[in-house]
């Protein structure tokens, strides 16, 4: 479904889908990615059965009984205790995407595949569920049927079965996305006043004085210890600074006017 939205980020298309519906040509190439989320989702829903308790089933492929174009392969079907019954959608990204998905929620391109595995069901509710091994621990969010958002996202679908696939005629590419949601449930909020603006670029300014503040202290201390060496003394002490070497060769410095405006 991101594909045929025009919002899939990991490089599908519209055109890739019609190969694959009419000339059966294309074939998503196995990566680390992939091959991780495969090997992981036996995992990651063992690991949401012990953090929620439902239990959870894996259903075969799903076809919708009306839009037979429709289909869902879900990676698990919720059984509650008390309630209705859910979509399962399982993520294994790697730690930056993890969290990325934490700070800034999830992204319309896994929102529309939900809520298209919601129409396929007929059922109403979803929890996207994301774990990483580094963070070592489960993103869950709620995801509730929207069928405003499915019915918009089926009519280009079926649009594009009718006109595409049916025919063979291969599509064009939208030149934009078709749809644009905002990310579901960030956890980081974004400040972007003028306010904010002009206090981040101050606190730089002051990092950058620092770091040169930082570096002409040492050159300063080594211009000393320099000094304190050429008298081949152990300890030498001018105008409240005092400068040491141990019998290891390693020098210290102290300020006593400093010392004694802290007393």
């Amino acid at each position: 479904m991101p594909s045929i939205l025009g919002i899939d980020p990991f490089g599908g298309s519209a055109y890739g889908v019609w190969l694959s519906k009419v000339q059966g040509k294309y074939k998503e190439e196995e990566n680390p990615d992939i091959n991780r989320g495969n090997f992981l989702e036996p995992i990651i829903r063992d690991l949401y059965r012990k953090e929620t308790g439902n239990e959870v089933q894996t259903p075969q492929l799903q076809r919708h009984k009306v839009e037979t174009w429709a289909i869902a392969n879900i990676d698990g079907l919720i059984l509650p205790e008390d309630g209705a019954p859910g979509v399962l959608e399982i993520k294994a990204p790697r730690a930056s995407r993890f969290y990325a998905l934490e700070d800034y929620g999830v992204p319309d391109y896994y929102q529309v595949q939900i809520q298209h595995y919601l129409g396929v069901t007929g059922l109403q509710w979803a929890h996207f569920c994301a774990w990483n091994a580094d963070a070592f621990r489960l993103l869950i969010v709620r995801v509730e049927r929207d069928q405003e958002l499915i019915n918009l996202m089926w009519k280009v679908a079926r649009e594009f079965w009718q006109a595409n696939v049916l025919t063979g005629i291969p599509p064009e590419n939208p030149a934009g996305p078709t749809i644009r949601l905002p990310p579901l449930e960030p956890k980081l909020m974004l400040m972007e006043s003028p306010e904010w603006e002009e206090a981040a670029s101050e606190w730089r300014e002051a990092k950058g004085i620092l770091k040169e503040a930082e570096k002409y202290e040492a050159e300063c201390k080594e211009k000393l210890v320099k000094m304190a060496i050429e008298a081949r003394r152990a300890k030498v002490k001018g105008f409240d600074v005092t400068v040491s070497i141990d019998k290891n060769g390693v020098p210290r410095v102290r300020d006593g006017k400093k010392e004694d405006e802290a007393a």
